[in-house]
């Protein structure tokens, strides 16, 4: 390798600085003249100098035949999954941790992505890939223990950035959410790639039995005191509850648990009589990817508890009550995903901001009498809860232990402690 070091020198008047420009004794303008090296530089003795940015090392396929371009920043491979997009503007830690993200590519509207690095509490990943517009090139946050890139490596998790993530946006809301491929591998052909987003459909897989839990446990854990609110609406008294794990979040279990519950969670496939053996006061029944009728052991298994105590349904939850009930369930075009979506409580009047994230719906028309639709989703229209009294069942299509998110939704579970409340005066 050569070597080299330049001296280079600069005249300057010093009206550029914060000295007076004139020279009172001799009458004309003073200059300053600044010396100064740099460093060595090196020069490679083939002659090719490496890039110093990243090229384009990836490709975002999808089942329309667009073909985007992209740079990686995660684990390489190909891999196949559904696209939909995010418009949380924060939050992504909580997108890649969510359970019923499985099966799918998630695009970020926002377009900066990796400020703020990622914390301690982050465990497994569910999604499949993350496609973003600008990766971050530093971090910032008190908490931050590694980048974002380093952490989907870790995990084995693609991610690509430099996309017009905008532009993709509009064609899924034109087009409907479209299976995808995400590939590093530069032998295979765009052709080859294609083929494989058109020969796969995540309509009627059981995403379910892979993030529920393999054997029931204990739930202890609170919102830590330090962001924990609605503390002055709890009674003190303590309801054992059953959670049925579709994919569960964690922080509805510790909404529940700060709530004064007693909370056993149990594997999406645990018998409905076990259940009832334990004496529970209320059921909860989770959210969790994919398709509601792809597990019709499910759905059978809420119908076997139904009318038997308090049930609590939470997105996928919720659409499986749907269809315990009798109604049904449909794929919406692109479905709800973000932390900004406004929502009408029916009963009260009143809006709520909510965070959603589910790719189908129940239809209220296929509901039978006596079912009432609670809150509707203010951007479509389509149903956001449901509440049977008779049975002592109520349900929503959204997350309201939303965390990052607005808590506007949190009251829900106090509801829930009023069910069961009155359930037991009742027996």
């Amino acid at each position: 390798m050569a070597m080299a070091t330049r001296t280079l020198g600069f005249v300057l008047p010093t009206s550029l600085s914060s000295q007076p420009s004139f020279d009172r004794r001799g009458g004309g303008f003073r200059v300053s003249v600044i010396r100064c090296s740099t460093s060595p530089l090196t020069f490679p003795t083939s002659g090719v100098v490496e890039k110093p940015w990243t090229s384009y090392n990836a490709r975002l396929v999808l089942e329309d035949g667009s073909i985007w371009p992209a740079k990686s920043f995660g684990a390489p491979g190909t891999r196949i999954a559904e696209l939909v997009f995010n418009t949380s503007l924060t939050g992504y830690q909580e997108i890649l941790t969510d359970p019923s993200y499985a099966g799918q590519f998630v695009l970020m509207t926002n377009p900066q992505i990796g400020n703020t690095g990622v914390n301690p509490e982050s465990g497994q990943c569910f999604l499949t890939g993350l496609v973003i517009r600008n990766l971050s090139i530093s971090t910032s946050n008190w908490r931050c223990t590694k980048t974002l890139a380093d952490y989907l490596t870790e995990r084995d998790i693609m991610g690509v950035y430099d996309l017009d993530t905008r532009a993709i946006t509009r064609r899924l809301r034109e087009d409907g959410s479209l299976i995808g491929v995400l590939s590093t591998e530069q032998s295979k052909t765009d052709d080859e790639l294609l083929q494989m987003s058109r020969s796969w459909d995540i309509v009627g897989i059981d995403l379910i039995s892979d993030v529920s839990c393999k054997s029931p446990y204990e739930w202890v854990d609170k919102t830590n005191a330090e962001w924990d609110f609605n503390t002055n609406s709890r009674d003190g008294k303590s309801y054992k509850v059953i959670a049925y794990d579709f994919g569960i979040k964690q922080n509805i279990l510790r909404r529940l648990s700060s709530y004064g519950c007693q909370i056993t969670v149990v594997p999406s496939t645990f018998p409905a009589a076990e259940a009832l053996k334990m004496n529970p006061d209320g059921i909860l029944f989770s959210n969790g990817p994919g398709d509601p009728s792809a597990v019709p052991y499910a759905v059978e298994t809420v119908k076997e508890l139904l009318g038997k105590v308090p049930v609590y349904g939470i997105c996928m939850g919720h659409q499986l009550l749907g269809q315990a009930l009798g109604g049904k369930t449909f794929k919406m075009k692109f479905g709800h995903h973000g932390g900004n979506h406004p929502v009408r409580n029916n009963r009260t009047g009143q809006v709520e901001i909510s965070a959603q994230n589910h790719n189908y719906a129940v239809d209220p028309a296929s509901l039978p009498g006596g079912v009432e639709v609670t809150h509707v989703n203010l951007n479509d229209g389509s149903c956001a809860g449901l509440s049977f009294p008779e049975m002592n069942v109520m349900s929503l299509q959204y997350h309201p232990e939303a965390s990052p998110g607005p808590h506007d939704s949190d009251n829900a579970f106090r509801e829930f402690i009023e069910l069961m409340k009155r359930s037991k005066q009742s027996s």
